[in-house]
């Protein structure tokens, strides 16, 4: 059956179900992955998937259902689980919305999903030889990953509102093994795009390869407070993990770091955090949010101050204010909840070998681990295994490794001193996050 035709159907048939209002949600996605392994394709999937959630309000409480069959012998029964559904549910506030004024066109596709896949495979081989070329300390690359996707989501409800939009992007990751007279270490990089042109295999190969090779000889170093840099890759996973304490859920429920911070100076001034879903290099770059109001640009953090939290209509309306467009839903199976779209640190107007100059003596922190573990987004403190470099008269000495930094995310933002301009977007996994590196002040580090 059509799936616009089933959806429609869907609405008319809920009213007679005694639906005071409803919603059908459509969320779709076509993806491409290949991964190489000694220049096989280890790894071959194209594939695409749909599924449908029904939503709406049945005696003042709304009840959900979810279905991968778009089928009309089927409406009956989702909406029987709906009804059932909010029967046990909680008078939650949840409304169907009628829509917003205007909704901002994002424009064409790159149609990158589309594009020839024998280029495809041949990038992500060109990536894997010259690797192996570069170094012969290079003993394996562990993963090797081309991947792509068009996503979209689709909303129609007794409201009038019929909404849909369309994106695409793809990425390539990469992880290798470095060995060297039995001391072994592993490095990683990837990239987004919304075009294979914007990869260029020689100096991605020639990044994964300087950084797995430059640890050699890492040792840990003695416990102290230092100076730090942390690379854009590690600042994007601390922001991925305190992400959920802006969201108002949270803030309203007091489960977030920032309750009660609201138009305070909560970072350093020269910190701008922004949830921007317009985004040209973002993963999540959306017209609407899962509720279908308009995806709108905002400043989290302006000049250091908190001017914001993310809202869905819920927690919205709790607070007396409009939705920020922030409305999520993981899939068709998950309840509404609140997610930022693609939110980043601006960057700054500094090199890396400018904060490495205005270093002088610390350290470079190339990667860490334990984010899950580590941090407490209630709290903000956090401690992490961690790896990287140690810094001297503004240049690097020695690789360093067997470390832990701990601090307090707070703190940290107050105590970034400069901002590089090495902006880098992560992958969907980092939470659709983006930032520069950064310069810290200081963080406390245990090592030997």
């Amino acid at each position: 059956m059509e799936i616009k035709k089933f959806m429609n159907q869907l609405l008319a048939e809920s009213k007679a179900s005694d639906f005071s209002e409803s919603e059908t949600y459509l969320n779709k996605s076509k993806n491409f992955e290949i991964r190489l392994y000694k220049g096989e394709i280890d790894y071959y999937e194209e594939n695409e998937e749909y599924g449908l959630a029904f939503r709406g309000l049945h005696k003042d409480k709304m009840g959900y259902s979810y279905t991968e069959k778009l089928d009309e012998s089927i409406i009956n029964t989702i909406l029987d689980n709906a009804k059932n559904n909010a029967l046990i549910m909680e008078d939650d506030q949840e409304k169907i919305f009628k829509g917003s004024d205007n909704y901002k066109d994002l424009g064409s596709l790159t149609g990158i999903y589309e594009q020839d896949r024998q280029l495809k495979i041949n990038l992500l081989k060109s990536i894997e030889e010259k690797i192996y070329e570069l170094d012969d300390r290079i003993r394996n690359i562990n993963y090797c990953i081309y991947a792509d996707e068009k996503t979209g989501e689709q909303i129609i409800n007794s409201k009038e509102l019929n909404l849909n939009y369309t994106n695409d992007i793809g990425y390539i990751y990469v992880s290798v093994v470095a060995e060297k007279q039995g001391e072994v270490h592993t490095a990683t990089n990837y990239q987004l795009f919304r075009n294979i042109d914007e990869v260029e295999p020689d100096e991605f190969s020639r990044k994964i390869v300087n950084e797995a090779v430059k640890q050699f000889g890492a040792k840990s170093i003695g416990s102290g407070q230092y100076s730090i840099i942390l690379r854009n890759e590690v600042m994007i996973d601390i922001l991925s993990t305190f992400s959920s304490t802006l969201s108002a859920e949270n803030v309203q429920k007091g489960l977030s770091l920032f309750k009660g911070k609201l138009g305070e100076k909560v970072a350093a001034s020269k910190v701008n955090l922004v949830d921007d879903p317009f985004f040209e290099k973002g993963y999540r770059r959306v017209p609407f949010d899962s509720e279908g109001t308009a995806a709108q640009y905002k400043e989290v953090i302006n000049d250091g101050k908190l001017t914001t939290f993310l809202h869905n209509l819920k927690t919205a309306n709790k607070a007396g204010l409009e939705s920020t467009g922030n409305a999520y839903r993981s899939s068709h199976k998950s309840k509404i909840s609140i997610s930022p779209t693609n939110m980043y640190l601006k960057k700054g107007e500094d090199t890396f070998e400018s904060l490495l100059s205005n270093l002088n003596e610390g350290l470079i922190i190339e990667d860490v681990q334990g984010l899950h573990s580590g941090a407490n987004q209630v709290s903000g403190d956090f401690s992490l295994s961690a790896r990287g470099f140690y810094v001297k008269d503004g240049e690097v000495n020695r690789p360093v490794e067997q470390i832990t930094i701990s601090g307090n995310f707070l703190q940290l933002l107050k105590d970034i001193k400069l901002l590089g301009n090495d902006f880098k977007m992560g992958l969907p996994r980092s939470g659709h996050m983006g930032s520069p590196s950064v310069l810290i002040e200081t963080l406390d580090v245990s090592g030997s």
